[in-house]
């Protein structure tokens, strides 16, 4: 046995767990807190990041069977989408509704939301989970995760990355630009369509071909 750690598609929260024969990068179905979740196994994470020992088991490693369910479960999600908008609407509350997920075994609905800053939802939930008759999450995005559900196109005249392959969509500091000797006198430059620094500076600070900003590196030095 060894310990491998895992972070839950809907919420983005880290357990570990002890297992074997599981690869990184593999989806799995997980059991916690008695819901049946798609997870990820990822790479440990630092100790600055938040984890937790997790409680339930691993139930296996998602198989197309299963994929093809949660195809099938991501399409029943998004048909929920209009309506809890409308009650959004009718409990005067500024948040938009981005996208939604249904768990493995149907018993929690999450909906993914953006806003200027924090919402009081707690009557919005109560109406959701009596309407739905499922546990309901709520869960802002940030401008990033925003910027992923629209797509648009990049400033490399691409689709962007985030909307196109990445699965995760990390905080992109200024010092990174500069170790790559990029200048930061104009940030404007470095900034994608999310009003953030590109994720694509990233690619180059982890020693990953990055085609794109090959390509760009000599326009925003």
């Amino acid at each position: 046995m060894k310990k491998i750690y895992i972070r839950i598609n809907s919420t983005g929260k880290i357990y570990s767990y002890e297992a074997q024969d599981i690869k990184l990068n593999e989806s799995v179905l997980v059991e916690t807190d008695q819901i049946t979740e798609e997870a990820r196994v990822i790479e440990k994470p630092s100790s600055a990041v938040e984890q937790e020992e997790g409680t339930g088991k691993i139930l296996r490693v998602v198989n197309a069977e299963d994929r093809h369910w949660c195809c099938s479960l991501k399409n029943q999600a998004r048909e929920y989408i209009e309506e809890a908008q409308k009650k959004v609407n009718r409990h005067g509350l500024e948040m938009t509704i981005l996208d939604a997920d249904l768990s493995f075994d149907q018993k929690k609905l999450t909906f993914y939301f953006s806003a200027k800053g924090r919402v009081d939802f707690r009557g919005l939930v109560l109406d959701m989970a009596k309407s739905f008759d499922r546990l309901i999450r709520l869960q802002q995005v940030t401008s990033r995760d925003e910027a992923k559900y629209f797509g648009g196109i990049g400033k490399c005249g691409r689709e962007l990355c985030c909307s196109k392959f990445l699965r995760d969509t990390e905080a992109i500091s200024s010092g990174i630009a500069q170790s790559q000797e990029l200048s930061t006198g104009n940030m404007n430059k470095l900034v994608g369509c999310c009003g953030k620094p590109m994720c694509c500076l990233s690619f180059e600070e982890g020693n990953r071909a990055c085609p794109k900003m090959a390509a760009g590196r000599k326009g925003v030095k």
